[in-house]
């Protein structure tokens, strides 16, 4: 059966969001895969449109067999083969057995003129968003249930950076920096590029940051897991009432605090809806019954974080900025959230 993934997130031509002129944080980009490039991709493959199950922002994604599926990115530059080989290595270093449900698995990666494509073995379930409910209680419980699960799972031994693809210009790509001053240093480079287009929507945003910046110089005593970076309904595979994997880990991938997480996804679920603010508090009350009182406050914290970070990286084509989805998503995280205040 074909499917494509009803994303909330909008395909874009930006690949790296930069600071001066290092990039920072790196997005693999669906919308620079070339239709005669990929033609002969899936020519050499065997393969055609009809093939197609799934398309996301950064990748297309085709059945291969009845075991795995061929992930296309765009490559023009030649520069993305060493990144996915980094994420083959930390897919494979992964301790499966601590989490309930699938991972992925990727078997080869391979070059193909401006493309790359990985093979990849085929998970059960299909994008949460696409086959439940998202309304109901009973999916807002499986939702949150298997993103808490998710930091059960311990980062790979041997130490490297605190960001998985970290770029040449990434605060952090040192092994061995915590985990506050690793966010403090990401916050503030990207912050060079977003404070004043925030500052004009966000009239708080200078006392949001120095409360962050509070938090951050303390030292972070909690626990450590893997942070998939990017948790929302679509990277969460859905098959016989449960959540059976969870995907495309890589961009925002890095290790942590697993409440980072939590707190995302919190904020990510339905995040264009009419009530989201409404979605946003409850799903954050449950979160905070799960947690201990002293690391409660975290969850408000990590979400302007977040809101902060991403805020710019998914343009829109012919469109500014502050008129994007995403741009506006994080607005109202950081101006209309008044949860835990």
């Amino acid at each position: 059966m074909t499917f494509s993934f009803k994303s909330n997130r909008p395909a874009n031509r930006t690949t790296a969001i930069a600071s001066g002129s290092h990039p920072v944080i790196h997005r693999r980009d669906v919308s620079g895969i070339t239709a005669q490039a990929e033609r002969d991709l899936l020519a050499a493959h065997h393969l055609n449109s009809a093939d197609l199950i799934a398309t996301g922002t950064e990748a297309k994604v085709y059945l291969l067999d009845s075991e795995q599926v061929l992930k296309v990115y765009a490559d023009p530059d030649g520069t993305q083969a060493a990144r996915l080989q980094t994420l083959r290595t930390f897919y494979d270093r992964l301790d499966r057995g601590r989490v309930p449900y699938a991972l992925p698995v990727i078997h080869s990666v391979e070059q193909h003129g401006p493309l790359l494509a990985t093979r990849e073995a085929l998970l059960p379930g299909r994008p949460m968003g696409e086959v439940c409910d998202l309304t109901i209680p009973e999916a807002e419980a499986l939702y949150l249930d298997a993103v808490t699960a998710l930091g059960a799972l311990p980062p790979p031994s041997g130490a490297g950076p605190r960001m998985l693809l970290a770029g040449p210009g990434t605060p952090g790509a040192e092994p061995g920096l915590g985990w506050h001053p690793f966010l403090r240093r990401l916050l503030d480079t990207r912050l060079e590029a977003v404070h004043d287009i925030l500052s004009a929507d966000v009239p708080r945003i200078d006392t949001i940051v120095k409360d962050l910046h509070t938090l951050l110089d303390s030292p972070y005593t909690g626990p450590e897991a893997v942070v998939h970076g990017d948790l929302y309904p679509d990277n969460l595979l859905f098959a016989g009432g449960s959540v059976s994997a969870v995907v495309d880990f890589g961009t925002f991938t890095m290790t942590g605090d697993p409440l980072y997480d939590v707190s995302g996804a919190c904020v990510y679920y339905r995040q264009y809806e009419a009530d989201r603010l409404t979605v946003w508090r409850r799903l954050l009350d449950q979160a905070a019954d799960r947690t201990p009182s002293s690391r409660r406050h975290l969850l408000r914290a990590y979400a302007e974080i977040i809101a902060i970070l991403t805020c710019d990286l998914y343009p829109e084509n012919h469109k500014p900025l502050q008129a994007t989805g995403h741009y506006q998503w994080a607005v109202t995280v950081l101006r209309d959230l008044d949860w835990g205040s």
